[in-house]
C-alpha cells in the first residue's frame, strides 16, 4: 500500500484527503499540522464561509487572481466553481448565491462546513499534530498544503523554488494625517481606519500592487456622478459648496476635502471635476487588515497537475504563488488544486502498481 503524507490540515489539505478517499477508501493517508484541522476555515466569510464565486466563464474567473491568472485557465476548466458546489452538496453542504455572486453554505456557518468536511475523513485518515520542518522520509507521495510562511521554508528544504512573500488583500496606511480622524467613515467600498484606509476596494488595490515599492499614490473613486453634482451646484448658487457635496459623500469626509468656505456660484467646473477621485499616498501595508499573502512556490516548479517536476511531491492551496481577490476565490483555489492533485496522485498510484 502506497503511503501519502499531507503536510497541512487547512482547506486544501483536508479536501485533498476527501478526494483521495473517494477514489480509494483503503488509501494510507497521514495529515500533519501543528494546529487543529480546518481551524483556518472558521473565520472565512465573517464566519459564514464564502466557499466560492459564481462565474461560468473560466477565463473571466481567472482574472480575479492578480498572480496565477494564465496558469488557472485550465485549472478552472477541469474543476470549476460549479463542480465545487455539486461536490459540496454531495457532502451535505447545500449552497446559495448572493446578489454579488458570492456563494455561501445555506447554514451561513463555517463551523458547519468544517464539521461536514472532517466527518468525511473521520477514522479514515491519520492526523498527527506536529509542525513539519524537515523533509519527510518513508512516504511514497508528499503533498505540501501548508500556510505560506512555514510552507515556503519547508518547500525550500525540498529544493523547490519560492517567490518572496508580500502582504496582499490588506489595509493601507496613508501619509495624509487629516484623514485619520475619519476612522469608521465609509464610501464606495472604502473604510477609513486609525492608520489609513481599508475595505474591499483597498484590498483589491493592495493585492494588485503587492510588489510595488512604497510610497505610491492611490486613486480612490469619490463621486461617481460628477455631472449630477455640477447640476446641483448650478441650481443652488447661494448654497455652500461643501453642503452640496455632502449629498454625495459623507459630510465628515466633505469637511476634510473642501477646506475653503465657498458658495456654489463661485465654484469652477474644474474644481468639481477633481472630486471624481480622491488621491492619497500609501506609505505601507496595515498588518491589522492583512488577509493573505502574495508569493509562495514558483509556478514554474509545478506541472498542470500541481506536481513538482521530477519529484513525487505536489503543492496545493495558498502555498502556491497564486492569490485571489476577496469573494471566495482563494478557497476555490484550494478546492480546485486539491481535486486535480488528488486525481493525479491516484493515476500515479495505479500506474506504479
Amino acid at each position: 500500500m502506497k503511503k501519502i503524507a499531507i503536510i497541512g490540515a487547512g482547506p486544501s489539505g483536508v479536501y485533498l484527503a476527501i478526494k483521495l478517499i473517494e477514489a480509494n477508501p483503503k488509501i494510507d493517508i497521514t495529515i500533519f499540522d501543528k494546529s487543529d484541522p480546518l481551524i483556518t476555515l472558521l473565520p472565512t466569510g465573517n464566519k459564514r464561509c464564502n466557499l466560492t464565486y459564481k462565474n461560468d466563464d473560466n477565463i473571466e474567473y481567472a482574472k480575479f487572481y492578480p498572480r496565477g491568472e494564465k496558469f488557472l485557465y485550465s485549472v478552472f476548466k477541469r474543476y470549476s466553481y460549479l463542480d465545487t458546489t455539486e461536490d459540496f452538496e454531495k457532502l451535505g453542504i447545500k449552497t446559495y448565491v448572493q446578489d454579488d455572486l458570492r456563494i455561501f453554505p445555506e447554514t451561513n456557518s463555517s463551523s458547519f462546513v468544517r464539521d461536514k468536511l472532517l466527518n468525511k475523513i473521520k477514522n479514515k485518515v491519520k492526523f498527527i499534530k506536529k509542525e513539519i520542518k524537515e523533509p519527510l522520509d518513508n512516504y511514497d507521495y508528499t503533498v505540501l498544503a501548508t500556510g505560506l510562511k512555514s510552507g515556503c521554508k519547508l518547500a525550500e528544504k525540498y529544493n523547490i523554488k519560492t517567490i518572496e512573500l508580500k502582504p496582499s488583500l490588506t489595509g493601507l496606511k496613508i501619509k495624509e494625517k487629516e484623514f485619520l480622524n475619519l476612522a469608521g467613515v465609509s464610501f464606495n467600498n472604502i473604510i477609513f481606519t486609525d492608520n489609513g484606509v481599508s475595505g474591499p476596494y483597498i484590498y483589491k488595490l493592495s493585492s494588485i500592487n503587492a510588489y510595488k515599492k512604497f510610497p505610491y499614490e492611490i486613486k480612490l473613486p469619490l463621486i461617481d456622478d460628477i455631472e449630477k453634482l455640477k447640476e446641483e451646484v448650478k441650481n443652488n448658487p447661494k448654497k455652500q459648496f461643501r453642503s452640496v457635496v455632502s449629498k454625495f459623500i459623507p459630510k465628515s469626509l466633505a469637511n476634510v476635502i473642501i477646506k475653503e468656505e465657498k458658495q456654489c456660484a463661485n465654484v469652477k467646473k474644474t474644481e468639481i471635476d477633481t472630486l471624481a477621485y480622491l488621491t492619497l499616498t500609501a506609505t505601507s501595508t496595515d498588518n491589522k487588515g492583512e488577509i493573505v499573502h502574495a508569493g509562495g512556490v514558483d509556478l514554474g516548479e509545478i506541472d498542470k497537475n500541481f506536481k513538482v517536476k521530477n519529484k513525487n511531491i505536489w503543492v496545493i492551496g495558498e502555498l502556491l504563488n497564486i492569490d485571489g481577490l476577496t469573494g471566495g476565490f482563494n478557497l476555490q483555489l484550494c478546492w480546485s488544486s486539491a481535486k486535480i492533485a488528488a486525481d493525479d496522485i491516484i493515476n500515479k498510484i495505479n500506474s506504479d502498481i
